[in-house]
């Protein structure tokens, strides 16, 4: 069978998605996996070979030089098929497979037109610019590509592409074993991108409002947050913790009491699945999430958590406090939660389709 390259130059060796979910299932499936990306060494794992880039600093190297690093692995590596996670790399990996007989798979983790009002670093008028350009890289793709992979159904509605399909982030259940909780008194955990539009500051104020929580944030921070990190006292109860990988998030989960999702209303987060969300329930925790109509539709008949306003902290501070005073009630929502996603919510639901879309592409090449 070819070679399935997974290529980033923009995610973490070791992203959730990329690699902990589609290129280590693919091999569990059968396929020869290559993942080429920055950090990631050059030992097997997980039946998954690996080719390093070499590190690019600023978005600027990234976009110019990391294009260049990926044609030259791309040319090492000679795979049947590119499956690109990043935008930036659309037009190169079009331009490979058309060059090099192979098939091109565009994945879009997220609304890519949606995502730039959360571009903090981005000037307002070169939002417009980087809109414009973002709907040239997705028509390339939605013509070009032998598939598309989402990780939404809204953000495959985007795409006219017949080949489009969902597979969603998901946890595995492999990954959240059922095991005996330590859960520390108070502690409140989030687990994500820091950002201002995933509304740290109000976490941050929520957590601090309640005497009896402690804030244990894990991710990798914006300037915004890393400001408000950096400004807190020594005695504070708010800790960051650094990235942790896939790998370390169970055991974060299974000493929190509370999970914590704050998400801004903006376009890319309204109909999102945020991992996280999924994490908690699958640890067994109950959530306070953000109060999106879509996922109160989703997930409020298996009262697994508590949704409220949290453009500012007092709802969550509010519901943070209710939930810490009744052990029970958590204890019975991290249940429900537990049993949801083992019924609905797991990424082996989802492994079928990756193979399906996978092996497709790598036929109709072939013929």
């Amino acid at each position: 069978m070819a070679l399935v390259a997974h290529l980033t130059t923009a995610h973490q060796p070791r992203d959730n998605r990329i690699f902990n979910k589609e290129a280590s299932a693919l091999a569990a499936s059968g396929f020869d996996v290559v993942l080429i990306a920055r950090g990631v060494g050059s030992d097997p794992v997980n039946g998954v070979q690996m080719v390093e880039l070499p590190v690019t600093r600023g978005r600027l190297q990234r976009v110019v030089r990391g294009q260049l690093n990926a044609w030259r692995a791309l040319g090492r590596v000679r795979p049947g098929l590119v499956h690109t996670h990043d935008p930036e790399l659309i037009p190169l990996a079009w331009l490979w497979a058309r060059t090099h007989r192979a098939a091109f798979i565009y994945d879009a983790h997220e609304d890519l037109v949606g995502q730039i009002d959360d571009k903090s670093y981005l000037p307002g008028p070169l939002k417009g610019m980087a809109r414009l350009v973002a709907r040239l890289l997705l028509k390339l793709a939605d013509k070009g590509a032998d598939a598309i992979v989402t990780a939404t159904p809204v953000i495959a509605a985007t795409f006219t592409h017949p080949r489009t399909v969902v597979v969603r982030n998901f946890p595995w259940l492999r990954d959240f074993p059922v095991v005996e909780r330590h859960e520390v008194e108070g502690r409140v955990v989030y687990i994500g991108g820091l950002t201002q539009g995933r509304q740290s500051d109000v976490m941050m104020a929520a957590v601090e409002a309640v005497p009896r929580a402690s804030l244990e944030m894990a991710g990798p921070p914006d300037a915004f947050t890393q400001r408000l990190i950096d400004a807190l006292p020594q005695d504070s109860s708010i800790t960051h913790v650094g990235v942790v990988s896939p790998q370390e998030i169970p055991g974060k989960l299974a000493t929190a009491a509370v999970g914590l999702v704050f998400l801004m209303p903006l376009p890319n987060y309204l109909e999102s699945l945020p991992t996280k969300l999924f994490e908690y329930m699958a640890a067994g925790i109950p959530f306070i999430a953000s109060d999106f109509p879509y996922w109160r539709q989703m997930l409020d008949q298996f009262d697994a958590g508590v949704f409220v306003d949290t453009t500012t902290p007092e709802a969550p501070s509010a519901a943070l406090n209710a939930l810490l005073s009744d052990q029970e009630r958590r204890h019975q929502m991290g249940i429900r939660g537990r049993r949801a996603i083992e019924q609905v919510f797991n990424f082996e639901a989802d492994v079928p389709v990756l193979v399906k879309v996978t092996r497709d592409a790598l036929d109709r090449r072939s013929r």
